[in-house]
């Protein structure tokens, strides 16, 4: 079986990341998913960004960069945000040590991109917003084809808001709700325990490494998939989840030799900032 292709954070080719235009781009490519991230605001709404602060995504905007923290700002001031096209998408082509995830997070150092915002931004001046996590999710529900998301909580006091946004949405089948914050990982398994999950929601750990320690901890959870990170696992490894009905998906590893392996090791899916690459890599095989 061929792992599913979820793109990590949308398709990062086509517009800036966790923004529903990169999301789109997904779709209309026909992958199978896209991973998100998930933060809150001031005002205690989910919405779909990586970082704790602007300064990267906002870096290169010609009159309002900002370093302002997501916590400290109301949705309100969020949903006015722009985020720049321009040195914030990566090239088509799949260039050395691709799966180094730097490239998601400055491809203008690492892709020889133009360091000159002026000239970048005459090049494409369009703009992109930060979408909430509702937004995301009705579009999600709305898609005439069937593509899941891995919704990443970035931050705490998240499980409970997110759960509640979850609860009874038509996209609910679709989600994956997950973290590789250990105290996060807690809370969500303890909310699930205790009061509770949506029915039907599946739950994720990115635990990056398997072995006899996570193991144990791994034993009794809720999980319906744990990420791995690429080349640090192998076939044993993902039959030893499988055995306990969990699925294993790929943490990046954006390399023709890796590729070459996770498509012999049976896994569920792998996150990839060069999903067109990768198919084209395929298809070519």
């Amino acid at each position: 079986m061929l792992p599913r292709r979820f793109a990590h954070r949308g398709v990062a080719q086509a517009a800036p990341e966790n923004t529903l235009p990169a999301f789109q781009a997904a779709a209309d490519l026909g992958l199978e998913g896209i991973e998100l991230d998930v933060r809150l605001t001031k005002d205690g709404v989910p919405v779909v960004i990586h970082d704790g602060n602007l300064t990267r995504l906002t870096c290169g905007h010609p009159a309002r960069p900002s370093n302002a923290r997501v916590r400290d700002l109301t949705w309100d001031e969020l949903s006015r945000v722009e985020l720049p096209y321009a040195n914030h998408t990566l090239t088509a082509i799949l260039p050395p040590q691709a799966e180094n995830e730097f490239l998601a997070l400055r491809p203008d150092r690492v892709l020889g991109g133009e360091t000159d915002y002026i000239t970048a931004l005459a090049r494409d001046g369009r703009m992109a917003g930060i979408p909430r996590l509702a937004d995301v999710l009705d579009w999600l529900a709305a898609l005439p084809v069937p593509l899941e998301a891995e919704i990443e909580l970035c931050a705490n006091d998240l499980v409970r808001p997110v759960f509640e946004l979850l609860d009874g949405h038509p996209a609910l089948p679709r989600c994956i709700v997950f973290t590789g914050n250990p105290a996060i990982i807690e809370e969500m398994q303890d909310l699930a325990a205790g009061e509770g999950k949506p029915a039907g929601l599946r739950l994720g750990a990115n635990i990056r490494v398997l072995n006899d320690d996570v193991k144990e901890d791994v034993e009794g959870l809720d999980l319906f998939e744990v990420g791995l990170n690429a080349r640090l696992f192998g076939r044993e490894d993902v039959a030893w989840l499988q055995d306990r009905n969990i699925a294993v998906l790929s943490n990046l590893g954006d390399a023709p030799d890796w590729w070459e392996q996770l498509c012999a090791l049976d896994a569920y899916g792998f996150k990839t900032n060069y999903a067109q690459a990768f198919t084209t890599w395929r298809s070519q095989r």
